[in-house]
């Protein structure tokens, strides 16, 4: 049951990114222009769309396909954050994980990335039950993972989009 809240939080966060990249296409197609891979707003569009699908498969049924599925994209993202993370123009950008709610790339980003393709691969490995199993055999402990899995995707949300500008902000006093 340990991976159960972790792919989980994995899996809900590729989902709302998914979520805010269809309402807002056009920061995740100019971080990829920058990395000059043109891509146009129908093309993030469908695979904020395959995100979200992916995301509730995960969550909703945790198996090995879906577990490598959501590594690979975990692995993906890492891979094209450090590609922005090595060209500073890009990087000041943002990535276009969350739409409109994007943040500048931070090296932030690709350990969290690095950490969720890891928590996926652990999941290949010995894929966990999914939290409607769980919560089925002990409606108490489901309704506090739950509740406990909500949190943890919207604090990793938050790491994502409002931690940079706070530590380049707490940076910047210091200095």
């Amino acid at each position: 049951m340990t991976l159960a809240p972790l792919l989980s939080c994995a899996a809900g966060l590729l989902a709302v990114a998914g979520v805010m990249k269809l309402r807002a296409p056009g920061a995740a197609s100019g971080a990829l222009a920058s990395l000059s891979m043109p891509v146009a707003a129908p093309v993030v569009r469908l695979a904020a769309a395959c995100e979200i699908a992916l995301g509730a498969w995960a969550l909703a049924a945790p198996g090995r396909l879906a577990a490598a599925l959501v590594a690979a994209v975990y692995a993906g993202f890492a891979l094209l954050v450090l590609g922005l993370l090595a060209r500073p123009g890009a990087r000041a950008r943002g990535c276009g994980c969350f739409g409109e709610a994007d943040a500048d790339v931070h090296p932030m980003h690709l350990v969290l990335n690095v950490l969720a393709a890891g928590v996926a691969l652990g999941a290949v490995a010995e894929p966990p039950r999914s939290l409607l199993h769980i919560a089925a055999g002990s409606p108490a402990l489901g309704l506090v993972l739950c509740a406990g899995v909500a949190a943890a995707v919207y604090a990793t949300y938050l790491l994502y989009t409002v931690a940079p500008a706070a530590w380049h902000a707490y940076g910047g006093r210091a200095g």
